[in-house]
């Protein structure tokens, strides 16, 4: 007589695991390669200067355009993978790291769909890590207009950073970083170092975050990046009054207001010695509770902010000539550095309220705490903020001075 073996629970196991394997091992029909991908780490955003290109040039980068014209430049920083063919091979390259691909029209969409004619590979935005944006370009149309395109592309990514260049932007994507990385990751990787360096903008400068303050109308701040004689540096911020470019200001400002916003996760604070010129004592912040509070009495507007700050004495270049242990040197700096805190915090507010940007947080802040009042002005919004005054207070506290005297 014959018996039927049942499976064990663990050959069940073992037996599902197989499938499973076989399902997600399994080859697709439209893979394809690494190699055989355009990978795109950087797009470059210009205004079209005809003149400044050859005809030549201008043949091989335009196309039929039934609309007539064509106003912008797009370039595309591409990754070279592995071996490259000739066409490719000739292009402006970054260390053999890079390439760049060009192209003129209308769309952007049209531009990079276009540039397909001028590479072998498909073009991917998955890896996308910075947009450049020329003022010049700015000049003919807002932010929104050079931004819609990545906004409703699925391979963009929201993290990809925006920069604001005030001369060309193309050759942003040929430089050649130091550390011999492609510009693409360079470029994303300045604006990530923000929490050490208090020129650099906040952390809101991402496509993300930039489509977000667009889609609610709120003021703008992105990085301005520049290139002098091969160097490379974000250099102060672009303000932008909705979508439209208003101006620039320095990193001073830009300092200024991140104390404001309480962004700053560390910075150095400087003041020149009072009793020998030259000498200059260095407090080195790396910890904060920064308050902005919107007070409002009958039809006045005001807000206060409230600063304790805690840190170290990093660096005192005349210190031979002080006791920096002592408690009087040490009030001293103390107020030394508030004083400093407040000038740096009244130049950055002075610059954005004079160009009316409201980068503050202000309508924010006003909008959550007092609704009643901003329903009242919010009409008004654009004439009142460059009036509203600010009231300072910085508490500072050195903790430690070193080992040095």
């Amino acid at each position: 007589m014959l018996t039927s073996k049942r499976c064990e629970p663990k050959q069940l196991c073992a037996i599902g695991l197989l499938i499973v394997l076989c399902m997600i091992l399994t080859g697709c029909w439209d893979q394809r390669e690494l190699q055989d991908r355009g990978f795109v780490l950087a797009s470059a955003i210009d205004a079209n200067d005809e003149s400044s290109s050859s005809l030549k040039q201008q043949r091989i980068e335009s196309f039929a355009y039934p609309h007539g014209g064509s106003p912008y430049r797009l370039s595309l920083q591409m990754l070279r993978l592995g071996g490259q063919t000739s066409e490719e091979g000739s292009k402006k390259s970054n260390g053999g790291k890079t390439y760049v691909l060009s192209n003129t029209g209308h769309s952007l969409f049209e531009m990079a769909r276009d540039m397909w004619g001028q590479s072998s590979k498909a073009l991917w935005f998955e890896h996308q890590q910075a947009i450049i944006i020329s003022e010049a370009a700015l000049k003919h149309a807002g932010l929104a207009h050079f931004l819609d395109f990545f906004q409703r592309d699925s391979e963009m990514r929201w993290r990809t950073r925006i920069y604001i260049t005030p001369g060309k932007a193309r050759p942003l994507l040929e430089y050649e970083p130091p550390s011999g990385e492609p510009g693409g990751l360079f470029f994303t990787a300045l604006s990530r170092q923000y929490g050490k360096d208090p020129h650099l903008p906040t952390f809101r400068t991402d496509l993300g975050f930039t489509t977000f303050d667009l889609d609610n109308g709120s003021d703008i701040i992105l990085p301005r990046i520049e290139m002098v004689d091969n160097d490379v540096k974000v250099n102060g911020a672009a303000l932008f009054k909705k979508d439209r470019l208003v101006g620039y200001i320095d990193e001073y400002a830009v300092k200024g207001q991140k104390y404001i916003l309480g962004m700053e996760k560390s910075a150095l604070i400087t003041f020149e010695c009072p009793l020998h010129p030259g000498g200059v004592t260095v407090f080195e912040l790396y910890r904060h509770h920064t308050v902005l509070t919107p007070h409002v009495e009958g039809d006045s507007i005001y807000f206060t902010l409230d600063i304790a700050m805690r840190g170290n004495l990093g660096e005192a270049t005349c210190a031979l000539k002080h006791n920096t242990t002592g408690r009087q040197y040490q009030e001293d700096a103390r107020q030394m550095f508030a004083q400093e805190v407040k000038r740096n915090i009244e130049y950055g507010r002075k610059t954005a309220q004079d160009l009316g940007v409201d980068v503050l947080n202000y309508s924010r802040l006003l909008k959550a705490k007092e609704p009643k009042t901003w329903e009242k002005i919010k009409d008004r919004w654009d004439e009142i903020f460059p009036t509203i005054p600010l009231i300072v207070s910085v508490n500072i506290t050195i903790l430690n001075v070193g080992e040095h005297q």
